[in-house]
C-alpha cells in the first residue's frame, strides 16, 4: 500500500493512506541503511498481520519531489508565505528570500497577507500589487477567518505549508483551515484525530484535509536556506526576471551595474517592483559573500 507519513515520534511513524492513519515502524533494511524518513514522505507500507493493533511496517520511501532539512519535511507542493503589514511590520527582504528559497526547492509560493484590518485599503493594495501577477495573493483575517476559503481553494488537492515571521498569525490561519468553516464544507468533516487545539507548533505534523489535500504544520519555518547558491542562480529565482534574463546585452548580466539591461529598463518603467529589485540585490550580495568564503 502507498501512504504519506504525517507524523514521526520516537521511531514510530504515522502513515495516512487516504482514508485513515496507522502507526508503524520502518523495516530493518531502512534502519540498517540509516535511511531517513521525513514527515511528508510517500512510502510503501503493509499492515503487520502479526500485530493485534494493526500497526504497519514501512518497506521503502518513494523518490521525493523535494525535501527540506529545516524543518525536516518532504514533498511540498505549495508554500504559503504569510506576512502582516503591522504588528509585526513586514520586512520585504526576508519575505522575498523565503520566496526565492521556495523557488529553488521547486515549491510553488502563494502570498497570504494577514491582519488586513490593521491597515488602510490603500496600504494593503500597495503591498498586494508588489506580488500580483507573480504569485497568487490572498488576504486572511486570523481573528474572523475572512479570506480562508480563498486560501483553501489555492491549496486544495495539494500539500501545503505556512511559513513566515513570528507573530503574523500562522497558527490562527491554520486553525481556520482545519476548522469546520472551510474544510467541512469543501471536503467533508475532518476526523477528530486530526483536529488540533490553539497552541504553538512544537513538532512537524501533516493534517489530511481530504481530497488529497494536506496541510503541513511546522515550527520555526521562517526562512529557506540559500546557502550554496551561486550569484547567477539568484536571477532565476525571481519569476519576473526570468523572461528578461536573456534579453540583456550581456548573457551573464547580473542586472546591477551593466548597461543595456532589460531588467533595469523594466524597473525604470515601473513594471518591476523596486522592493523586489532591492531584495534581489541583497540576495546577490549574500551569494557573493558565500562564494568568497566557500
Amino acid at each position: 500500500m502507498i501512504g504519506r507519513v504525517v507524523k514521526g515520534i520516537g521511531g514510530f511513524y504515522f502513515v495516512h493512506d487516504g482514508n485513515e492513519t496507522v502507526m508503524g515502524k520502518a523495516r530493518g533494511n531502512l534502519k540498517r541503511n540509516k535511511e531517513l524518513i521525513y514527515v511528508g514522505d510517500i512510502v510503501d507500507f503493509e499492515i503487520d498481520v502479526n500485530d493485534s493493533d494493526n500497526e504497519c511496517v514501512i518497506n521503502s520511501v518513494v523518490e521525493r519531489r523535494n525535501f527540506l532539512t529545516r524543518p525536516p519535511v518532504s514533498n511540498l507542493d505549495i508554500l504559503v508565505v504569510v506576512f502582516s503589514l503591522k504588528h509585526p511590520a513586514v520586512n520585504y527582504p526576508v519575505i522575498d528570500k523565503l520566496l526565492a528559497g521556495a523557488e529553488k526547492n521547486n515549491i510553488r509560493p502563494v502570498i497570504c497577507i494577514s491582519k488586513p484590518d490593521l491597515v488602510s485599503p490603500e496600504e494593503l493594495e500597495r503591498s498586494m500589487e508588489i506580488y500580483r501577477g507573480i504569485y497568487p495573493v490572498v488576504t486572511v483575517n486570523g481573528n474572523t477567518g475572512d479570506g480562508t476559503s480563498e486560501l483553501f481553494e489555492l491549496i486544495k488537492g495539494k500539500s501545503a505549508a505556512l511559513a513566515g515571521p513570528s507573530g503574523v498569525g500562522k497558527s490562527s490561519i491554520t486553525n481556520h483551515i482545519l476548522g469546520d468553516s472551510v474544510a467541512a464544507v469543501a471536503t467533508g468533516e475532518i476526523s477528530g484525530k486530526t483536529r488540533r487545539g490553539r497552541h504553538t507548533t512544537r513538532h512537524v505534523e501533516v493534517f489530511p484535509l481530504g481530497g488529497m489535500s494536506y496541510l503541513y504544520d511546522t515550527p520555526g519555518f521562517t526562512s529557506l536556506d540559500l546557502d550554496e547558491t551561486e550569484p547567477v542562480e539568484i536571477r532565476e529565482l525571481l519569476p519576473e526576471f526570468r523572461p528578461l534574463n536573456h534579453k540583456c546585452r550581456y548573457a551573464d548580466c547580473m542586472h546591477i551595474n551593466e548597461q543595456e539591461c532589460a531588467v533595469k529598463e523594466e524597473l525604470a518603467a515601473g513594471r518591476i517592483s523596486k522592493s523586489r529589485y532591492e531584495s534581489y540585490k541583497m540576495m546577490t550580495e549574500e551569494a557573493r559573500a558565500w562564494q568568497k568564503h566557500k
